[in-house]
Formats: structure tokens, sequence, C-alpha cells
């Protein structure tokens, strides 16, 4: 059964900046960082970059796909917002 849950969502480069929200414990972080981006709160990552969430709770970087109450995540929790970023292709790196 899904219930609603209350997160803090922490900016990647304003630790003042923290956005609290009430969601689904069915959620994904794939589809809370997308609606970060859509709102303004986090810029669209470039090329070779990605956002992952991390529960700083428990230290755990959440899979994209994962539900957060599957992932662990509880009430007020607090996830920080990672940006990581990615290898560079052969072919981008060839230029």
């Amino acid at each position: 059964m899904t219930k609603k849950i209350r997160i803090n969502l922490l900016h990647p480069t304003n630790s003042a900046e923290i956005l609290s929200v009430a969601v689904s414990d069915t959620a994904t972080p794939k589809f809370l960082i997308a609606e970060m981006i859509r709102a303004g709160f986090i810029p669209q990552p470039n090329h070779v970059g990605q956002y992952k969430l991390r529960n700083t709770r428990t230290g755990h970087q959440l899979l994209d796909d994962q539900a957060l109450g599957a992932g662990g995540v509880t009430d007020n929790a607090n996830l920080s917002v990672d940006h990581a970023t990615t290898g560079a292709s052969p072919e981008e790196a060839a230029r």
C-alpha cells in the first residue's frame, strides 16, 4: 500500500536551499530529479553529468528506478541531490 512521506531535498551546490515535499513512497529518484529540473530547483545536467539522490541518514545512493520506500526512505528523510560526472565516450574523448 502506498503512503505519502515528507522528504527534504538538499540542493547540490547550496546547502541552504532545501526543497521540502510530500510524495508517494513509490516515487522514484528519476521522477523526483525530473520534477526538480522542471521546477527550476536544479539545472539540466550537461551531456556528461547526471544527478543521483543519496539518503543522508544511511549514506546510500538510491537507484534511479527504485521506489523511495523500497530504498529505505522514511518520513522526514533528507536526500542529498548529488551531481555526478560520467566518463566521456570514446567519440567525445577523440574530439
